[in-house]
């Protein structure tokens, strides 16, 4: 584990304990998502091969660049923009005609702070409601990136945690400006818009990976929402990583409606370490020989019988 993530769990503890307080009872927190899902779950045979070539891209945005560019000799440039502390990096396959953008996630006390603050504003290039903090950040990385793309390559983008969703909101201004996005497969992304902003993007090519226990994916807590824009909702199909080969997958549709633990009872040492990037790769590592895909409903039952 990096230095720089062994402090997290005290700063991530510490703020959601403070942000609890902001909700007389949090006890009675509804879950959420509802119980049952409306439809069938979809079977999905996910490509853990895949997965992994964007989790090693994600996790390498947290190097110098020097540990970048000799991990993927592709890249043409690396960057931290302005005072955020956010970088990401970015590679050119001039074979495939395919440019990569991978950016760094939470690094720090004032990124964690981000994470979980809830302010959302209107973006009026975009039309849609967002998390003014991911918003502000994904700005700044369009307006520096923009001059090293080529619109006749595809993109292909990932982050994790506030990366992830840095890299979201990057993905639709590169949507908007005509170039193709190919994919983007992110690890321990929370939220970024209300279900007016899915609607209008929910075609885009986005799958989210989740750790069974990671809680980033269920920031911003419903209970900390201002009530006038309506409240966060993830965009993008799911894929929940249980223990050993199996995991659960989830359509757009469904992620947002299967039942989850109330938020504030999810906060405890496991729930944080989880949503490190280093245990999404281990996650992954155990599914590239044989993966199972499990119901939703039953992924408690096989937790309690094959766990470690």
């Amino acid at each position: 584990m990096r230095k720089s993530q062994s402090g997290l769990f005290v700063s991530i503890t510490v703020l959601l304990l403070l942000f609890s307080g902001c909700s007389a009872n949090q006890k009675d927190t509804v879950s959420q998502r509802d119980a049952g899902a409306q439809a069938p779950e979809v079977v999905k045979a996910i490509d853990f091969d895949e997965v992994q070539w964007y989790a090693k891209r994600a996790s390498t945005a947290y190097n110098t660049e020097a540990e970048i560019r000799a991990a993927f000799p592709d890249t043409v440039r690396v960057s931290q923009v302005g005072n955020t502390q956010v970088q990401y990096f970015l590679e050119l396959d001039d074979e495939n005609k395919v440019q990569v953008i991978s950016v760094r996630g939470t690094a720090n006390l004032k990124n964690i702070k981000e994470d979980v603050e809830y302010t959302q504003s209107k973006n009026k290039d975009l039309d849609i409601y967002v998390h003014r903090g991911f918003d502000e950040d994904a700005y700044k990385i369009y307006n520096d990136i923009l001059p090293h793309l080529r619109k006749d390559y595809s993109v292909r983008l990932t982050g994790h945690s506030l990366g992830a969703a840095i890299a979201a909101i990057l993905m639709i201004y590169l949507h908007e400006d005509g170039f193709e996005v190919q994919k983007m497969i992110n690890f321990g992304q929370p939220k970024f818009t209300n279900k007016k902003g899915v609607q209008r993007y929910h075609t885009l090519p986005l799958t989210r990976i989740v750790n069974e226990n990671d809680i980033v994916p269920l920031l911003p807590p419903a209970t900390l929402l201002s009530a006038i824009h309506g409240i966060y909702e993830h965009m993008g199909d799911e894929a929940i990583l249980l223990k050993g080969t199996a995991y659960v997958y989830l359509e757009q549709h469904q992620a947002d409606t299967q039942k989850v633990e109330g938020f504030w009872d999810n906060i405890d040492h496991e729930s944080v370490q989880e949503h490190f990037i280093a245990n999404y790769l281990k996650n992954i590592g155990s599914k590239l020989k044989t993966a199972l895909q499990v119901p939703f409903a039953d992924r408690e039952v096989y937790l309690d019988q094959h766990d470690d």
